[in-house]
């Protein structure tokens, strides 16, 4: 093993692979940790976010000192099962034997973090008040960030979750719409009389003819995923379900795209007879820290002290951050080292989980 990372550490993060709990099944993971602060004299509470998450076990919440004015975050799914994994601990970083996932999404922050508060309690460090929050069904739904009730007194936060490098971090994202179209036409008989009929298809082809995909500029892209529809061929289809997503920098940009696209499904629908229906939300919102920003500032201080490089990046992807910073509280997602995240190939350097772990010690404790 390479002497670049702490004992315990290494120890710490073996454990927690071990765990399997994939999104909604989390209950495992939640008692080790509660089991873990204990250890060191802190109490952990569950909340309610399994009445909107529909898993076995609400978020958990270590409030220090009475929770203070800022949060650390990590999540305790992982996207697909650890059952059987098997750490490679090469010269340079850890692996599975590529027949499971390795898990450093996001056991790596949850450890970065666990390790961090031992470290203090160990040397007797001043611990700054805070609340650590670890997150049910961040692979999935956000369902744990969203549910999270934050006390008046958090205004920022550090979610331990992203595959950059320590020293770089995600200040910035996008938002992203999930919408479901469904058109409805007439069914007939396509062979016999399909004059009768309203061809769903036709109305859904009519309409996506106009409809933005892929890349509409450096900061919004649009898609549909998934089309369902038709029982026969020799049936025209009345129904079709589309499903897709936009995602853009800004909430009114995205509000206004959303209009247009049912503007043009709607005049199709108009113009061969037939209807729509349509749903859709915010899956996450976009969210901006700028450098006069509390978390910003803060973590510029932590990575200066730390010797490492100071780069905040954009992501057109979504994590518990977006929920936070919906709620009010500044938060910006740090890079962990997660590399090749969800993929058998997953790994962690021994290096950068160990700078992950400063990190968090350092705003415990600097």
């Amino acid at each position: 093993m390479n002497k670049e990372l702490d004992k315990e550490l290494l120890e710490l993060f073996l454990n927690l692979i071990q765990i399997n709990a994939t999104s909604g099944q989390e209950l495992p993971v939640a008692q080790f940790i509660a089991d873990y602060v204990k250890e060191l004299g802190f109490q952990a509470e569950t909340d309610g976010a399994a009445t909107l998450s529909g898993g076995n076990t609400g978020n958990v919440i270590v409030r220090i000192k009475g929770g203070g004015d800022f949060l650390m975050a990590s999540h305790m799914d992982t996207p697909r099962p650890t059952t059987g994994v098997k750490p490679q601990l090469k010269e340079d970083r850890i692996t599975s034997d590529e027949t499971t996932i390795l898990g450093v999404d996001d056991r790596g922050g949850i450890a970065s973090i666990l390790w961090a508060l031992k470290r203090a309690v160990q040397n007797l460090d001043d611990i700054h008040p805070c609340t650590l929050l670890f997150t049910v069904c961040e692979e999935t739904t956000l369902a744990g960030s969203l549910s999270f009730e934050p006390t008046p007194e958090l205004t920022h936060g550090f979610v331990f979750d992203s595959h950059l490098s320590p020293g770089t971090f995600v200040n910035e994202t996008c938002g992203c719409i999930d919408f479901d179209i469904t058109v409805k036409g007439v069914s007939a008989h396509a062979g016999v009389a399909p004059e009768k009929g309203v061809n769903a298809i036709q109305i859904a082809a009519r309409a996506l003819n106009k409809f933005p995909f892929g890349r509409i500029d450096a900061n919004t892209t649009a898609n549909v995923g998934i089309i369902n529809g038709g029982l026969a061929t020799n049936v025209v289809p009345d129904t079709i379900l589309l499903k897709g997503e936009l995602r853009t920098d800004f909430i009114e940009d995205g509000e206004k795209m959303m209009a247009d696209i049912l503007k043009d499904f709607q005049e199709a629908a108009a113009a061969l007879g037939g209807e729509i229906e349509c749903t859709y939300n915010w899956d996450f919102r976009p969210y901006h820290i700028q450098p006069t920003d509390i978390p910003y500032a803060k973590l510029q201080q932590v990575f200066s002290s730390m010797g490492l490089p100071f780069h905040g990046e954009k992501s057109m992807g979504g994590s518990d951050a977006n929920s936070l910073n919906a709620k009010g509280i500044q938060t910006i997602n740090v890079g962990v080292g997660a590399k090749n995240p969800h993929g058998f190939d997953e790994y962690i350097l021994y290096k950068e989980l160990q700078q992950a772990s400063d990190m968090a010690y350092h705003l415990l404790t600097k």
